[in-house]
């Protein structure tokens, strides 16, 4: 086993460097620092499932998309590959085979997150992804396929493994397109914590940045304020900041050493809703540019509809936003 383990890391570790010597496409190599400069961004939550799973993804119009991200002033947009259901917006066949689903019908047959990319990246516009950290509870069958328990226990070593391989064929997919990832649901760190086993923290981090080593990572314990802005290993590089509503500041909850400062909420009542937004322009206004003062950055989630148009409330006050702030 320690024979097959350090072959597999100096495989990565190859792949890695060729990534490297290659840079990123939105700076330099080594570009890790870039979210404290960024002020404020916006988190999609795009989610579903079911027999028209790929009439809804295909109903998706990116221009348009992309075109109101540029309005909003954001200078990242957060998007998520897929939630608890088991249906994802991208092809990966390493998910498909282990789930045991057919192709083409739990993970979309259109690559949503790529046109994204590409839409976005020729604004200027950095792209990252979400993922939970654990299997789709809600999709037995996936649990039983990726060898996963419930996302309150400890994950189990064939999950990890299982789970990396399929972060990886994403990595693969996405490159350096792809600046960055948010895990969801860290609840439970026993199982990844251990160091001394073949698949931990180490192994989830080399998949997330094998054909980009400067992507960025957070992983998400939880909403409560003792949890938003912990850090849970050494291998992640910003506050996952999941709060109920914005108020948190870098001084009043200052981040561990090492990482960058990072808070995410919504705009509505909550999240992905259709209502709102909770606060007027001028607070958040305010709000933004005193985090951005002392050093972070604040996430805005906002409500899309499934053809990818952005909840016209929520979007003027963004244009606001960037009124005041770009």
């Amino acid at each position: 086993m320690k024979c097959i383990v350090a072959a597999v890391w100096i495989s990565l570790s190859l792949a890695a460097g060729s990534c490297l010597a290659a840079g990123n496409r939105f700076g330099q190599t080594g570009d890790k620092d870039w979210l404290k400069d960024a002020k404020y961004g916006v988190f999609v939550h795009y989610l579903g499932g079911g027999d028209d799973w790929n009439e809804k993804v295909d109903s998706f119009d990116v221009a348009r998309f992309a075109s109101q991200i540029e309005q909003s002033g954001a200078a990242y947009l957060i998007f998520t590959l897929g939630q608890n259901s088991g249906y994802y917006c991208s092809p990966n066949a390493t998910y498909e085979r282990y789930a045991g689903v057919e192709t083409g019908r739990r993970c979309s047959r259109r690559d949503l997150p790529m046109e994204i990319a590409d839409a976005l990246g020729a604004k200027g516009i950095r792209l990252m992804l979400y993922l939970p950290s654990r299997s789709p509870q809600q999709d037995k069958q996936a649990m039983a396929g990726l060898g996963d328990v419930h996302e309150r226990q400890p994950a189990p070593q064939e999950f990890t493994r299982k789970w990396s391989n399929v972060i990886a064929e994403w990595s693969l997919r996405y490159g350096t397109k792809v600046s960055g990832w948010w895990f969801d649901g860290s609840y439970n760190t026993a199982g990844w914590d251990d160091l001394s086993k073949p698949y931990n923290w180490n192994t989830w981090a080399a998949a997330v940045r094998m054909h980009n080593p400067n992507s960025i990572i957070a992983f998400n314990p939880g909403a409560e304020i003792k949890h938003a802005f912990k850090k849970l290993t050494d291998r992640q590089d910003y506050t996952a900041g999941e709060q109920n509503d914005f108020g948190a500041t870098p001084q009043s909850h200052p981040a561990p050493q090492g990482l960058q400062w990072q808070i995410l909420s919504y705009l509505g009542t909550a999240w992905a809703r259709a209502d709102g937004p909770r606060k007027d322009d001028a607070w958040m206004i305010d709000y933004i540019q005193n985090v951005h003062q002392q050093g972070g950055v604040v996430t805005i989630d906002v409500h899309v509809a499934s053809d990818g148009t952005i909840y016209e409330p929520h979007l003027r006050q963004l244009i606001a936003i960037r009124r005041a702030l770009r």
